[in-house]
């Protein structure tokens, strides 16, 4: 009987049926990579915390799967949106469809932020245990990873539920060492706890989310062992332009 096929290689005849690009190309695209979530979720099982690297594996190859439908999508309206824009259409509706039927199989919404929120949740679980060693820089800085330099779309992220309840509130009592990245982890850990719980009510609330997470990311750095804000530019002008005050030291 035939091997399996990989499924990079079942995916790319997918995508080859639906947008009839050679499947050399398609292959290109389906082509695994590791990213900031998979970078994470090492990191997690390194750290012994092997449900929450699986958990955030298995988001990240819906994910992928999802964005490289629509990454067929761009490649046709890159070729024919001149020349066959019936055809571009056609095409991209189709891999759209493709792409939420991968996302809704598993309870995502592409609409939602909630698979962003469940490797939000992943970053979380990470800080506070990079606040426990003595020396967690490498996890820290794994789990600062994941969050986009755009303090308002984390501001969106951070209050999603993602598909299940998930508890922030344990962050209040944490403890550690205190080396000061283990200090910084488990402030940064704090700090989500308090953004997770901001409703979604208006402006007000969603520049009160986003200044938090502002501080989320000042000190997951500190305790990544990087300068404060560091890489981050949107970050550092949403802390000029929007904060009135300093990050707290809480």
């Amino acid at each position: 009987m035939p091997k399996q096929q990989p499924r990079a290689a079942q995916l790319a005849r997918q995508i080859q049926a639906v947008t009839a690009l050679p499947y050399t190309r398609c292959l290109k695209m389906c082509e695994p990579f590791e990213g900031s979530w998979v970078r994470l979720a090492r990191e997690l099982r390194a750290a012994g915390l092997i449900e929450a690297a699986d958990h955030l594996l298995a988001v990240d190859a819906v994910n992928t799967e999802a964005s490289t439908w629509f990454t067929a999508g761009g490649e046709i309206e890159g070729l024919f949106y001149y020349t066959d824009n019936k055809r571009v259409q056609r095409t991209y509706d189709a891999c759209s469809d493709a792409a939420d039927a991968v996302l809704n199989r598993v309870g995502f919404d592409r609409l939602s932020w909630d698979s962003d929120a469940e490797v939000y949740h992943a970053a979380f679980l990470a800080l506070p245990k990079a606040g426990t060693l003595p020396d967690g820089r490498t996890l820290a800085r794994a789990a600062l990873d994941v969050f986009a330099d755009d303090a308002t779309w984390c501001s969106d992220v951070i209050r999603s539920r993602g598909r299940a309840p998930f508890t922030y509130d344990t962050a209040a009592g944490l403890t550690g060492p205190g080396a000061p990245t283990a200090v910084a982890a488990r402030k940064a850990a704090r700090a989500m706890a308090r953004a997770a719980v901001v409703p979604f009510n208006g402006d007000e609330e969603w520049y009160e989310a986003a200044g938090i997470m502002v501080e989320v990311m000042w000190h997951a750095g500190e305790a990544a062992g990087l300068s404060p804000l560091e890489g981050r530019p949107n970050c550092q002008d949403h802390l000029r332009d929007f904060m009135d005050v300093g990050i707290p030291q809480r």
